[in-house]
């Protein structure tokens, strides 16, 4: 059996930024309530993809670039936490990359 692939992404709206990228699996956001993940993980995944429309979707202008970018790494950061956490709670045959979109 091959290795699941999921993908952790900031996408713009109150969506689960969770998606299915295993080959021949048809893509597609995850159903948190069907996804078999934790729900403290689930709203965690909200808050992150939330946070990320005020890092990579505001139209407001950047008045402190290194506060900005500190804060962007950290957002990173957690981004890779949180998939690494995927992995924990849904087992070892499980795969997530994580895309910061611009």
């Amino acid at each position: 059996m091959s290795r699941r692939l999921l993908g952790l992404m900031a996408e713009l709206g109150n969506t689960f930024p969770v998606w299915e990228r295993t080959p021949g699996e048809g893509g597609g956001e995850l159903d948190p309530e069907t996804s078999g993940l934790s729900e403290q993980l689930i709203q965690e995944l909200f808050a992150w993809n939330a946070r990320s429309h005020e890092l990579l979707f505001s139209d407001a202008p950047i008045e402190d670039k290194y506060d900005y970018e500190k804060e962007f790494d950290q957002w990173k950061k957690e981004g890779r936490s949180l998939a690494k956490r995927i992995e924990i709670e849904l087992g070892q045959e499980i795969d997530v990359h994580v895309a910061y979109r611009y």
